[in-house]
C-alpha cells in the first residue's frame, strides 16, 4: 500500500477585457475592463494498494479552491444592462474518485471506477439572469442579475462511473502472435447543469451508455478490432442552452448515436 498527497497552485493571467464592456454617461467604465488573475488551489490525499497479486485499488480525495473565476459576469447596476467577461469571486470543487482493477485468471479481468464531485459558486454576486428569469422585474425595476452564491457549478455531475470487462485468450493471427479479445465497456453520468448560472429547465438528465469491442491484439504485426460506441443507441443530450435572442426557448445538443466502425494497427 502507498499513501500519497499533493498540492498544485496555478494561475490564469490577469488580463483586458475586449469583449466589450458596460458604459455610464461618462463613456465605458474602464475600471471594468480588467480581469483579475484565476488562482487555483489543488489538494489531494490518497492510497493505491495491492491487495491480491491479481487486484489492485485506489482511492483519491481532492479538493480545488478557486478564487477570481473567469466567467461571465452582468452588471448590477439594471441601468448599464450589459453582460462583460469578469470574475466570479469564489468557486469550489470537491470529491473522490475510487478506481479498481480485478484479473481472475490469464483470460478474464475487470475494471471499475466511480467519482463523487461537488461543484459549487462559494461566491458569485453578478451572474446573468437564468433562462426562466429573463425579463424579470421587481418592484417595477427591471433585474439582470442574480446572487447564484451556493449553486451548482455546470458540466459536473455529482456521480460518475465506468465498469468494464476483457475476455481474451492467445492465439495467431495471419502469422502474428497476440491474443483474440472482446471487450465492453459501460459509462455512467448523473444528471448535470448546462447553464452557468443554475437553471430548472437546462439540467440535463443523466445517463449510461456502453461500448464493446471484439478483433485481434498482436505484440508484433497487425492488429485487426471491431469497434461500436453507445450500442444500446441511447438517446442523451451533451448541452442545453438558450436559442439565439433569448426569448425564452432553449436548443439542444445531441449525443452521439450507435457507432460502428474498424480499426487497423500494425506494431513494428
Amino acid at each position: 500500500m502507498n499513501t500519497f498527497a499533493t498540492f498544485a497552485n496555478s494561475y490564469k493571467p490577469v488580463g483586458i477585457n475586449l469583449g466589450g464592456i458596460p458604459s455610464d454617461a461618462n463613456g465605458p467604465i474602464i475600471a471594468l475592463a480588467k480581469i483579475k488573475p484565476e488562482k487555483v488551489n489543488h489538494y489531494e490525499i490518497g492510497i493505491k494498494s495491492t491487495p491480491f497479486n491479481s487486484t489492485t485499488i485506489n482511492l483519491t480525495i481532492f479538493n480545488t479552491d478557486i478564487d477570481n473565476y473567469q466567467t461571465l459576469v452582468q452588471s448590477e447596476d439594471p441601468t448599464l444592462n450589459r453582460g462583460y467577461l469578469a470574475n466570479a469571486e469564489k468557486v469550489r470543487v470537491r470529491g473522490f474518485e475510487a478506481d479498481s482493477r480485478i484479473t481472475i485468471n490469464q483470460y478474464l479481468s475487470f475494471n471499475a471506477a466511480i467519482t463523487y464531485n461537488e461543484g459549487k459558486y462559494i461566491s458569485f454576486k453578478n451572474a446573468p439572469l437564468p433562462l426562466e428569469e429573463t425579463g424579470l422585474k421587481v418592484n417595477g425595476v427591471s433585474i439582470y442579475s442574480k446572487d447564484v452564491s451556493g449553486g451548482t457549478l455546470p458540466g459536473i455531475s455529482k456521480w460518475a462511473g465506468t465498469l468494464g470487462g476483457d475476455l481474451s485468450k492467445e492465439g495467431q493471427f495471419f502469422g502474428n502472435k497476440g491474443r483474440f479479445f472482446i471487450a465492453i465497456d459501460s459509462y455512467s453520468r448523473s444528471s448535470f447543469s448546462s447553464s452557468a448560472t443554475p437553471s430548472k429547465y437546462l439540467n440535463i438528465q443523466g445517463y449510461s451508455i456502453f461500448n464493446g469491442r471484439v478483433g485481434f491484439r498482436a505484440s508484433e504485426g497487425l492488429s485487426v478490432y471491431l469497434w461500436g460506441r453507445n450500442l444500446l443507441d441511447k438517446n442523451y443530450f451533451e448541452q442545453l442552452l438558450p436559442a439565439s435572442g433569448n426569448a425564452g426557448h432553449y436548443a439542444g445538443v445531441l449525443g452521439d448515436q450507435r457507432t460502428y466502425g474498424i480499426t487497423l494497427r500494425y506494431n513494428l
